[in-house]
Order: C-alpha cells, then structure tokens, then sequence
C-alpha cells in the first residue's frame, strides 16, 4: 500500500506560517488527496501555527506538533518558549500515527535563562530530529523529521550547527533490530541554512548551489545530502538586494531555505528549484520573511526491512562513498552473513564516531584552519593548502583502513598547522603530509604521526639557518647576520634536535619566519628586487617589535639584532653605488683582480665591541 505525502520547509520569523501559506497547504493537500504533509519549521510560534493549520485543513485530517525546541532569536522572544524549531504533520484520520521523544540538538546547550542568554546564538541554531511511524490497516511506515535552522552570520559556526544536527540523525547499532530502527523508510528535512549569496572578488552576485564544490564551507551540506531528492528556491530569503553590510562578503538574499527527502533512491536530479516546487512568498500580515518551500508529491511504498535498510544506506554514502553504496545496492538478502556486512557498514561509516562522523568534524577544523591561514600566505602556497584541505569530496571512498589511516594523518596535520602561522612552517608541513599519504596510499603502515610532523618543522628550521649562515655577503652585512645567529642559538641551538623539537611549536614557527625573511632579505637585495625587499624589511621590523615585547632578554636581544639587520639591509639598498660594490665582492666567480674592490669597504666595517652593539658606523 502506497503513502502519498510532501515536505515542507519554513522559516516563519516567530510567526505563525501564514493564512496564505497555510491555505495553500490545505489546497495541495486535498487536492493531491495526501496521506500525510509534514512541516518542517524553524523560528515558528508553536501554538499560532498549529491553530492556523488547523482552521484551514478541510475535515478528515489532523494536525499534530510532531516536536518542538524553544529558542530566542529576537529581543521579544528572550523571556517566553513559544517560539522556536518544530515539526508538524497534517494526516488523514485513518492513519495511527506513533511518534517518539524528539532529540535536541543545539550548538552550545544551556540550563536555565544565565546560561541560555551567554551561549546566545548557538543555543538558538541547530534543530530537532523526531522519529514517528504512520500505519494504515496493519501496514506501517516509518520516518524522521528534520528541522535544522544553522547560524546566520558564521561559517565555522554553521558547520558547527550542521555537525551536531547530523549526529542526532545517527545511532549506536549492535544488532539487526537496532540497524533497521537507524534506517527509516523516510528522511524528510527542512532546513534554513543560511547559504547567502557570495560576492566574489570582482563583486558579482554568485549562488553557492550553482557549483557546491567550489565553496568549502558548504561542501559537508552537500557532500551529505548529495542523494536526497532536494527542492528550494532561487532566492528564498531577499531581506535586501544587493551586498549585505553585516555580512562581508555576502549579499542580504539568496537560497537559503531547501527540503531534503531521503527514500531510499539516489536522486540525481541536483537541487530542483523550478515550476516542480510550489514557493509561497511572504505575506502582508505575517512576519514570516522566508519563503515556504514544498516539495513536489511523493509515493512511499511499504518494503521489507532489508531493503529498507540497504537503501537508505546506500543513500547517505553516496556523496562520500559512491563506489560502497553502490555495492549496498547490489546486496541480496539471500547473500551469506550480508546483515552482518551491513550492521558492520553502518558502525564504521554511518554511526557515531564513524568515518563520515569524523569526516564532519575534520572539514570543521579545514575551515577553521584555513580562515586562520590563509590571510598569512602567498597565492601558491593558498591554493595548495586548500587543495589539500579541500580537494577531496569523496570523504569516505577507499579502503578502510587506509581511510582510517588518512582521518588520522589529516588531524595530525591540522594539529600540527595549529601550532604556526606562517608560510614557512605550513610548506613544511604540507610536504610532511604530501610525503606520508603516499606511504599509505602504498599502504606502508605509520607510526608516531605527530613526531614526524615535529622532525619536519625542526628541519625547517635547520635547513633556513644553515643556508642563511653560508651566504656570502659584505662585511658589515656578515656582521649583521652573525648576530641574529648568535641571538637564534641562544634561545634554541641549531643543532640540538631535541632542544629544538621540546620547544614551544608556535616560538619554533616565529623563528623559522625570521630567518626565512633574513634569507629572503638578502635574496632580493642581491637581485635588485627592491620593493618586494622593502616589503619584507617591513615585515622583519614588524617581527621585531613584537619579541621586543617579550618577557625574555634572550628574544629581546633576538629583536635588536632583527632589527639591526634591517637597518643594514635598508641602508645599502639606498646607495645604488654602495650596493654595486656589494654585489661585486659577493661574486666569487671573478677574477682576483676585483678584489681592490675590498678597500672600498674599509669605510662600512663596524665599529666592535662598543657598548651599543647595534650601532653601525657609516663615517668616512
């Protein structure tokens, strides 16, 4: 027996949803003769919607708040819990409906109104997951709500929201009875995910949804609900046209608000957001500022449990793991111990702690260490970065194993990329990563991740003083570079690895920055590049400012000899003259006939041990 239904989706801006909407419904619904619409809500007053709904629904049907989350999104809604995330459905009297105690999910939970108004928005994002069975005559089906409302304002926090409405959707399974309670017949969500528009770099409106792989912070969105049947609207959300001025970067409208619905096919279609989905826009006498999205009609057919629970399965791997849900798809029950495959299947991908689990949590922290980063970098190293952060959409595909070993490898790379900020300490570490992922793609088993990750750092380091120590350079300039030396080995000698690897990551980071900048220095100076010399002599002085405010003598002394260099490098890219004669006693390719060059220099050798160290003496 068939089960004819829609999903909608609505954000109602504490309001009820709407005569106009909610007239609309009820003329969908008899004229599709449904068994059943669920309505998904989010900043709906409870009460209001359900009386409206029910005034306007013809007789032969019910209306039943299927679960609700207070939250407290407006200054007028802080003292009372009408409003909030809910899910209604609307079913015909024949039907026995069975629901479940919803499941919170909240960003930051919190007890009693102090904690509640000091955890703010994470309190009020994130949504509300509820399992009910509709059954007619004897034969059931069974389903879960999803009301998800993700933060406005914050990528990261919007992933956050994402992550913990997703683990509300998963459970523990040890047994058959337990996977198939996991794996119901529907999935039905509606969500306001807050996906503005994009304004890109030459100030064009751009839609996210047009190409989904592109946008990083909306990839575990899309790479999760790549199979569901999606509907939404080109525009579902036009507070103002144009650029958002509290949202950098973002316009005030765009497609916000989708209806997902997993059954257990992998729909191919992308998200469809034409004449197929019925958009009732906001009305006159409502605050609902989104508009209502519903889904085309749909048919759920009664099927056994087996395929019940392959199918959808299947359906939720398919953007992570497309190669394994179609060999779920191709399971027969007749085959030997496959119950036993699937509970497995489901334990180490789909439930908690599982690999798509931990592939969310891990994009979190790529977002988050990439926004930390990439302000700090050239465009080469940016991009790489982000490909190796980014690049991968199939976040679950490969061999288990091997999958386990890369989740693992790639937190040991953002943990490590959180102890620097700098370009010099990030390719390290990207070469490190780039290094053993090929051993596991050759399948050479790891040990001691994070140690390796420390050896790489500590041979950056290494590698830059060395090279920086054997430059050849003009006296004065020599004697500039042997203090920073010095000053470097008295905070961590060069040689001492395990001096080098026991020391503060982020203090490590600084000083490979330094010296990579004193060897860039000399570089352009040589070259003649002086302004992007100038901009590095910038970024030294910078540097050295703040170790001068250190609580060290050592990094103190550290700063002066940064600095001291500096002016050095400074003063001989002022005299072109001075310069020349520089660049003629470096080259040690010329004949020794030049070196009456040297008495030249006789005027810029400093004056030692003064008791200003720091001082050069230029006089004639």
């Amino acid at each position: 027996m068939a089960f004819k239904y829609r999903a909608i989706t609505a954000n109602c801006g504490n309001d009820a949803i709407g005569m106009v909407a909610g007239g609309e419904i009820a003329r969908l619904l008899a004229e599709d003769n449904a068994d059943f619409y669920v309505i998904n809500c989010q900043e709906v007053h409870f009460e209001n919607t359900q009386k409206q709904l029910e005034a306007l629904v013809s007789e032969g049907y019910k209306v039943e708040c299927l679960g609700q989350m207070a939250t407290h999104t407006k200054l007028d809604t802080q003292f009372h819990s009408n409003t909030g995330i809910a899910s209604f459905i609307i079913y015909k009297n024949d039907l026995v409906l069975s629901k479940k105690t919803p499941r919170e999910a909240r960003r930051s939970p919190g007890d009693g109104l102090f904690e509640r108004l000091s955890s703010g928005p994470g309190y009020n994002k994130g949504g509300l997951v509820t399992d009910f069975s509709i059954t007619r005559n004897g034969e059931c089906i069974h389903a879960q709500a999803v009301s998800g409302h993700l933060d406005a304002s914050n990528i990261l926090k919007r992933n956050r929201d994402w992550h913990v409405l997703h683990k509300e959707t998963i459970k523990e399974v040890t047994n058959w009875d337990d996977l198939v309670a996991a794996c119901p017949n529907l999935l039905l969500s509606g969500y306001d995910v807050n996906t503005r528009h994009r304004v890109d770099e030459q100030g064009q409106e751009v839609n996210m949804w047009d190409d989904p792989s592109k946008y990083p912070e909306i990839h575990g969105i899309h790479r999760v609900s790549l199979a569901a049947a999606q509907y939404s609207g080109e525009s579902t959300y036009n507070h103002i046209r144009g650029p958002d001025p509290k949202r950098v970067g973002y316009t005030g409208y765009g497609m916000l608000d989708f209806v997902a619905i997993h059954d257990g096919t992998i729909s191919k279609n992308g998200i469809v957001a034409d004449e197929r989905v019925t958009q009732i826009e906001p009305e006159p006498d409502s605050e609902r500022d989104h508009t209502v999205v519903i889904s085309p009609p749909h048919t759920s057919l009664k099927i056994n449990p087996f395929e019940q629970v392959k199918n959808l399965m299947a359906s939720r791997l398919y953007g992570v793991a497309p190669l394994l849900a179609e060999q779920i798809q191709k399971m027969q029950e007749s085959d030997v111990d496959v119950k036993e495959q699937l509970i497995k299947i489901y334990q180490d991908y789909l439930g908690p702690e599982g690999f798509l689990d931990k592939a969310i949590a891990l994009h979190q922290s790529k977002l988050e260490c990439f926004q930390r980063l990439h302000v700090s970098l050239d465009e080469p190293l940016k991009k790489e970065l982000s490909t190796v952060l980014f690049g991968e959409l199939e976040w679950c595909a490969g061999d288990p194993k091997q999958l386990a070993a890369k989740q693992e490898l790639m937190q040991a790379l953002l943990d490590s990329l959180a102890q620097c900020e700098h370009g010099e300490g990030v390719r390290a570490r990207l070469d490190c990563y780039s290094k053993l992922k090929e051993k596991i793609d050759n399948k050479e088993e790891i040990k001691d991740i994070d140690n390796l990750f420390k050896d790489a750092a500590v041979k950056a380091y290494q590698d830059l003083y060395t090279s920086f120590a054997e430059k050849q350079a003009s006296r004065p300039l020599k004697h500039a570079m042997n203090k920073i030396l010095k000053r470097l080995d008295a905070i961590a000698d060069h040689n001492d690895e395990g001096v080098l690897k026991n020391m503060d990551p982020k203090k490590l980071d600084t000083l490979t920055h330094i010296i990579a900048q004193c060897n860039n220095n000399l570089s352009l100076l040589q070259k003649g590049e002086m302004v992007e010399m100038h901009k590095v002599n910038e970024d030294l002085v910078n540097l050295s400012h703040k170790a001068m405010g250190s609580s060290s003598s050592l990094w103190r002394a550290l700063a002066s000899a940064v600095k001291f260099f500096a002016s050095v490098i400074d003063a001989m890219s002022s005299d072109s003259e001075l310069a020349t004669k520089i660049d003629i006693v470096q080259d040690h390719n010329l004949s020794d006939s030049i070196m009456k060059y040297k008495s030249a220099l006789q005027d810029m050798r400093p004056k030692e041990d003064t008791d200003d160290e720091n001082r050069m003496d230029f006089g004639g």
